[in-house]
């Protein structure tokens, strides 16, 4: 693992490969390994994978009371600037999208949205927010089990259990304050409409997306009024990287060699 730092945050990346780059953004409580099972393809593909631990998970730390989208995306905007790369393929997963999103205010990519939205939180979620803050002060390992099993479509959960406890125990070593910190960064995030409106950004989707289920997604879509390509995965929940990780394989060499 190599580190960039920018002001008072730290990253952890790795490159794996040859090739154009594609920068990989993790999601809420993961880190950069959860790409390792794509490393192959993208090398195949005739791509760099640059996969990086955000700032309050993984080797990432971070001493600020708000871990915000816009503060990591500044922070991988002078980050693709150290390494001189212009104009990459970008996939952020859920959170990782977010970022991706704030990103692509800042200088030209090409951002693919994994399991992520578009649109800000609404008062009910931003309490449910608030509960996960005050939740992990008391305990950070009662949701860390609880949280991470949600993402899984039901029927999946039994065959990534392994994946599911790995997820659990890597997330256990986020400080607390931290995992507060992005809480409060996914909070309070801005709203993406207009972003639509002057870039094609593919959307990945999950259709028994549990986190993002298909009545609301479909009802956000159509307020865009442009709308972007959309590639819905069957039978899947918010983590197709492990929940189908054939029809994602497929569904990224579309996106990503035309």
């Amino acid at each position: 693992m190599q580190t960039f730092s920018y002001e008072s945050i730290h990253i952890h990346y790795e490159r794996v490969g040859s090739g154009q780059p594609i920068l990989l953004l993790h999601g809420f409580l993961e880190d950069h390994s959860m790409w390792n099972s794509l490393d192959a393809s993208f090398t195949e593909w005739g791509f760099e994978a640059i996969k990086v631990d955000l700032p309050c998970h993984g080797l990432s730390r971070f001493d600020g009371n708000s871990c915000s989208m816009a503060d990591m995306a500044m922070c991988l905007n002078h980050f693709l600037n150290d390494l001189q790369i212009d104009n990459p393929f970008v996939i952020g997963h859920s959170m990782g999208g977010y970022v991706g999103l704030e990103l692509l205010r800042l200088r030209p990519i090409r951002l693919s949205l994994l399991h992520s939205n578009f649109w800000n939180d609404p008062e009910s979620k931003k309490r449910d927010r608030d509960r996960v803050i005050n939740i992990v002060k008391r305990s950070k390992e009662i949701f860390i089990r609880e949280a991470i099993p949600h993402l899984f479509y039901g029927e999946n959960k039994q065959k990534c259990r392994p994946v599911i406890d790995k997820i659990i125990s890597e997330a256990k070593h986020i400080p607390a304050n931290e995992i507060a910190a992005s809480t409060i960064g996914l909070r309070d995030r801005e709203p993406a409409y207009d972003l639509f409106d002057h870039h094609q950004i593919d959307i990945i989707h999950g259709e028994m997306d549990p986190i993002l289920p298909m009545d609301l997604f479909e009802s956000e879509v159509a307020k865009l009024g442009q709308k972007p390509p959309i590639h819905i995965i069957p039978d899947c929940g918010h983590m197709s990287i492990w929940e189908s990780p054939e029809f994602l394989i497929t569904t990224l060499k579309n996106i990503l060699i035309k």
